[in-house]
């Protein structure tokens, strides 16, 4: 297995075309290189000033490398009336994230957008998960720019995936003595072909996982899973509803 780092490489594999009326949470994290912004990683609007996405993809960062876009379905596409280009004003990253640690724990963290987001029909705030809240053997939605398979060429265009939760057990059981508990949240579809598996690779890192009635609730933040992008192992997430006090306090 491998983190999901932040980088060119975006993956959810065997994904659909999603709608962005139905994800107008999701924010494209960017970065800043010598040719220009490539996005890097995904994140969620939490509040108009805020989005929440991986410790691992702002790690040793500084503001003015980082940007985020919202309201876009295709990257690369003409600007568009709805699309939202905002600059950084701070970063966040949780005091007890660490990158080489088992499991990858408390890998979450908060950008400040260096101003506030328009709200509209194309981007809006996530409900966050209810403490305590489990969506254990029913299916959840992942987001994020990417491939369609480990070897298919990047699409500029927003993915989905639907794919069922698992309860921590299982999830411990599949990945065979990783450090994983009850912050983490685990996704893996058992009855998918092999081959046909749905995952979340590195790139979509950082990227909203949604999930309940509906697909409501932000449920996850994608932290790791296996660079293959087989999904015959499950893809490890951030349990947002075991850090809503941090979110609140930060």
């Amino acid at each position: 297995r491998t983190l999901a780092a932040p980088g060119p490489e975006k993956r959810i594999v065997n994904g659909l075309l999603a709608d962005l009326l139905v994800h107008p949470h999701q924010a494209s994290v960017q970065l800043k290189s010598s040719g220009g912004w490539y996005h890097a990683c995904g994140g969620a609007v939490i509040a108009r000033n805020k989005i929440l996405t991986a410790a691992h993809c702002i790690e040793g960062r500084n503001v003015s490398q980082i940007r985020v876009e919202v309201g876009v379905m295709d990257l690369y596409a003409a600007p568009i009336a709805y699309k939202q280009t905002v600059g950084v004003s701070s970063l966040i990253i949780h005091t007890g994230y660490k990158r080489n640690a088992a499991g990858i724990p408390n890998d979450i963290g908060i950008i400040y957008l260096s101003f506030s987001l328009s709200l509209s029909d194309t981007v809006q705030i996530a409900n966050l998960a209810p403490k305590g809240s489990s969506f254990a053997g029913t299916k959840c939605v992942i987001t994020g720019w990417g491939r369609t398979g480990a070897n298919e060429a990047t699409s500029p265009e927003l993915l989905e995936a639907k794919i069922p939760e698992i309860t921590t057990d299982e999830c411990v059981a599949r990945w065979q003595g990783q450090n994983i508990n009850i912050k983490h949240i685990c996704v893996y579809d058992a009855e998918a072909p092999l081959g046909d598996r749905p995952s979340a690779c590195m790139g979509d890192s950082g990227g909203p996982m949604m999930c309940g009635d509906n697909f409501k609730y932000l449920a996850g933040i994608t932290s790791w899973g296996v660079s293959s992008c087989s999904g015959n192992y499950p893809s490890v997430y951030t349990r947002v509803s075991e850090y809503l006090e941090w979110i609140a306090s930060n």
